[in-house]
């Protein structure tokens, strides 16, 4: 009997551009904790978000704030160092 708890579908952020263009097509406040306020929007409570961490570190940048506060607002986001992501795999 498998427990394993069901596999979540995935949004993948992979330019500035995009992350932007989600939060104005999401009405999300745009600040260093867009990426939180989004994960907590009811169309993406079944979805895991996905950020490459060059696009995180352009993020973070953005707003002019450390790592630890951009990261810990950000805390149910994914973030990943591949460069590149299965964009067409499951949820796209």
């Amino acid at each position: 009997m498998d427990r394993s708890p069901p596999q979540l579908e995935h949004i993948y952020i992979t330019s500035l551009e995009n992350y932007l263009s989600l939060l104005k097509s999401e009405k999300v406040r745009d600040c260093y904790s867009g990426l939180q306020l989004l994960s907590k929007k009811e169309k993406f409570q079944d979805k895991k978000i996905v950020v490459r961490s060059n696009v995180a570190e352009q993020i973070r940048e953005k707003y002019k704030v450390s790592k630890r506060a951009f990261y810990g607002a950000n805390r149910d986001v994914e973030f990943t160092s591949q460069t590149t992501l299965d964009v067409d795999g499951p949820g796209q």
